[in-house]
Parts: structure tokens; sequence; C-alpha cells
């Protein structure tokens, strides 16, 4: 029964367990966070984005809206550990590769890093690459607002020409990094280094981009993991929770069939119903044995309901609860 205590089994081994988010869970305090997320609602008009679509970019342009699943990903981050870069599930550890962006985004993993500029004129890199003035608070340091791309490169102008269709699609693909990719805690504006490396955009498969993607989710899970006020998490979202859905639709039959190693869940489970059953000569069973044996009971119900023909969840019921009114006495 000391296997049901949720810490670890070590102290030492959890040495950054006091400032994890999963240290609310064994405290049983409640965690809950807040995710950016900024997708297009709409694309631009058709010669954008047949210059969209012969970049790096362009299959991102077949992803469609995804409702975010605040649990799921609150469940993931819970279970994200920072040094080692991995999630910690009961049947091993897991976590998001090169491999799994590139099939989730369809973007390069080889080329250059995704690096440039941090220090510059933004204003004036702004006009000569975008052709567009900012003004008021739309820049805020080295990032520009979303909402202005938005509203500025909404359409076409009638004296359109090649300049400013490559013009509208870099500001999509800014919307793009920005909103959707690697997104920061604000959730509503873009780093402005990107820009130069849009300049050319029969360049951009020179980058690999999923690598600073998969940079960037890790940096928000690691940030999202620390005990704070500001509960929010950065990155791309969409790629994690679409990450995990894959993960538990390939896990599970392995979770069901007895031949792989996942197979000890389920014996697991079955060896806690059949340590815990009470027995029948006790006249006053203890609660928490019948509690700890109807939850094996339903975790092993709901294996069998996934996968028939292999288990079975033919076993004695647990006795009622009686209380008894015993008397107390003074002997040992």
């Amino acid at each position: 029964m000391e296997y049901l205590n949720p810490g670890s089994i070590g102290p030492l081994l959890l040495t950054m367990k006091n400032d994890h988010i999963s240290n609310n869970v064994w405290n049983d305090i409640e965690c809950s966070f807040r995710p950016r997320s900024c997708f297009w609602q709409s694309v631009p008009s058709e010669p954008v984005l047949q210059v969209i679509y012969n970049t790096a970019f362009g299959n991102l342009l077949t992803l469609g809206a995804v409702e975010i699943n605040n649990h799921l990903l609150l469940a993931l981050i819970e279970r994200w550990r920072p040094k080692t870069h991995t999630f910690h599930f009961p049947c091993g550890e897991a976590t998001v590769t090169l491999l799994d962006v590139a099939y989730q985004l369809g973007i390069p993993i080889e080329g250059e890093v995704v690096t440039t500029l941090t220090s510059t004129d933004w204003e004036a890199l702004c006009i000569r690459l975008l052709g567009a003035e900012l003004v008021g608070n739309e820049l805020m340091g080295q990032r520009v607002k979303l909402t202005w791309l938005e509203m500025t490169f909404r359409d076409l102008p009638d004296n359109t020409n090649e300049v400013i269709i490559e013009q509208h699609a870099s500001s999509f693909i800014l919307r793009m990094i920005g909103g959707f990719l690697m997104l920061d805690t604000s959730g509503n504006r873009v780093h402005l280094m990107y820009l130069p490396l849009l300049e050319d955009l029969t360049e951009t498969f020179q980058y690999s981009w999923s690598s600073a993607v998969l940079a960037c989710l890790y940096r928000g899970l690691c940030r999202a993991t620390i005990i704070s006020d500001k509960k929010e998490i950065g990155g791309c979202l969409l790629l994690l929770q679409s990450w995990a859905y894959d993960r538990i639709e390939n896990l599970a039959p392995r979770l069901l069939d007895p031949t792989t190693p996942y197979f000890p869940l389920y014996t697991f489970a079955k060896g806690i119903c059949d340590q815990s059953h009470p027995p029948a000569s006790l006249i006053n069973p203890t609660q928490s044995l019948c509690d700890v044996f109807s939850s094996g009971r339903e975790m092993m119900g709901a294996l069998a309901e996934l996968y028939p023909n292999a288990y079975s969840t033919h076993i004695d019921e647990a006795p009622p609860t009686h209380y008894y009114d015993i008397p107390e006495t003074n002997s040992p």
C-alpha cells in the first residue's frame, strides 16, 4: 500500500520538487494556467497564398483551427521535468522530438540555426521589408503587435505588384510565427528578429525552423512548471496537444496488449484488488481497503471495456460498508 503515495520514493531524486507545479498536486492545491494562442481566423488573398505555399511555411496553411484543451495541457505540464526535458508518465518517459515537429507541422528540420539581429532600428526595418510605418504603441521594444499586422496587411491595394504581394506574405508569416509557432507569454506580439530571415522568401527552406519551434516549446514548458502567480505558457500549444493525442492513440493498444511491457499496468491494478479485497470473515472491514478495492476494480473494468478479449473482470464484489458501535476498553 505504500506505493500509492504520489510523492517520489527518494526525497533527493526530485531536487526541484518544491518549486515545481506538481508540488501543488501533492498538497491538494488547485492548479490552473492561461494558454496563449493567436491562431489566424482568416487567410490572405489568393496571390499572397500562392507565395506562402512556396515557402517553408506552406504546410501550415492546411491546418485548421483547433480548440485548446486546457485540462490536457495542464496534465502534461504537471508531468514535465525541466531537468530532463521529458514527460514522466506511469509507463515511462516521453518527449516531443524534431521528428514529431516535422510530422505535425511539416516545417524543415535541417538547415541553419534560426538566429539574426537582436538590436537595430526596428522601425526602419519595417519600412524597408514591409513597406509600412509603425505609429503609436504598435512597437514595444523589439516586438510588434499581431493585430497591427492583421489590420495593416488585410487587403491588397489596387496598385498591387510582386513586391507588395511578398510584403503581405512576409507579414502573414510573421503572424504565423508569433501567434502559432513561437509565441511568447504575451500572446499578441511577435519579435521582429525573424523579419530579416523573410527578406527573401525563397530562402526560408535554408533554416531549421523545427529546432526553433521545439526550443521555444521546451522553454515555455519549463517556465510553466515553476510555481508563480503568472500562470501562462508559451510555445506551440497546438503542436503539444496534437502530439499528446497522437501518442495516446498509439500507446493505448500497447497498454492493453498482454505481450507488451506495458501490461504490468493492468496486473498492478489487479494486484491492488487481490491484496486489498476484504476477507469475508471480517465483520467490520476498513473503509480504506474498500475504497482501494473499488478504485482498482474500476480501473480493471475500464481496461476490460477497451479490450474485452484480453482481460476479465470476474472478481468478487466488494462487501457493503457497515458501521458498528464498538465499545471502548482499556485492555491492550
